[in-house]
Order: C-alpha cells, then structure tokens, then sequence
C-alpha cells in the first residue's frame, strides 16, 4: 500500500534504498541539521538499521517518491504509543535537487492525514533544531506548533543549540486541513 500526497508517493522502505539512505547518512550538511548525533557509517550498519527497524512494530519508515519515479527522502513514524496514540515524526529530502520545492512540506502533510484518518492517531510530535528553519517553517506551514525548547540541546560548529518541541493533534490538523483547503482538489498543485 502507498500513501499519496500531492505530487509525492509515500512507500516503505526496502532492501533496495539502502545504497542511497548510506549515502545520505554520510552527507554532512544533512547531519548538520538533524537533531540526533550522527558519525560515519557503513554499508553493514545500514543493513543493521534496517533490520532493526523491519523488525518494530512501533516504527514506519517511508521512502518518499516523486510520484513513480526516483527517491528523494524519507518520512515516517517513531516511537509509536499505539495507547497513547501518538507518534514521533520526521522527514528528511536528501535529494539536493528536491531541496526548497516544498515535498518536505507535502511528506508532512500526507504523514499527518494518514496518522490521524487511517491510524487513529491523536497526536504527532517533532522534534527540530533552532537553526534548521527550513524544516521548522515546513512544520508550522502544516499546523504544528512550537510547544517548547530543550535550551543547548545540541552541539553543531562548536556552539550550543536549541531544539524545539513541536506538536500537531488531529483537531489542529482537521482545521488546517479545512481552513487551508490543501487536500481539496481546487488546491492541486501547489
């Protein structure tokens, strides 16, 4: 099964993304916006995330295409609470050429439709760093908001960090939906 948004298609991950999740794992300007540490890795650990993440039920992992053609980054759900019925959210465009053309923005979109009409969930979480604007203005174009800030949460460049707790529950989403008209079919394309 795929999840759709406007232009993008949403698809699990498979054996066959791991060469291009290594290498976007590896670039250091997308590390530099992440808000976990990440190091160098290796093919072999990419295949170890894999099989970790194939084998939790509490995460989704979704590669997301243009359309039918070629990956351009990832989305999906961390840290399921499937009592709490919330999630974690994250979307990465590791395609330096999908950059700035709002797919991030349609990932979220798409992610939080179905999180809360399909998986009946009440809440989506995202967690950004102060610097990384782009993803920030990304989430609040979708109705997230700012709930808090863990101060000096991260090191990047030798200088201290914010990160920033954002939240989005389903009748935030719902209004946004409505009041934006993003999935009507008059607002297709953009």
């Amino acid at each position: 099964m795929n999840i759709h948004g406007k232009r993008i298609v949403l698809r699990a991950i498979d054996a066959q993304d791991l060469p291009l999740l290594h290498q976007w794992a590896n670039d250091p300007e997308l590390a530099y916006g992440l808000g976990d540490i990440h190091f160098p890795s290796s093919a072999w650990q990419q295949e170890q995330w894999f099989q970790r993440i194939q084998a939790n039920e509490n995460t989704v992992r979704l590669a997301i295409h243009l359309g039918d053609r070629k990956m351009i980054g990832y989305t999906g759900f961390w840290d399921i609470h499937w009592r709490d019925r919330r999630a974690e959210h994250a979307t990465l465009i590791g395609d330096r050429d999908c950059r700035g053309q709002g797919y991030g923005r349609e990932a979220i979109a798409a992610c939080a439709r179905y999180a809360f009409e399909e998986m009946d969930l009440f809440r989506l979480d995202a967690t950004i760093l102060e610097t990384n604007t782009a993803s920030l203005r990304s989430y609040q174009s979708c109705g997230f908001q700012i709930e808090g800030t863990l101060r000096g949460h991260a090191l990047r460049g030798g200088r201290r960090v914010n990160r920033l707790i954002l939240g989005l529950l389903a009748e935030d989403y719902a209004t946004w939906a409505r009041e934006t008209g993003y999935w009507d079919e008059a607002s297709r394309g953009g």
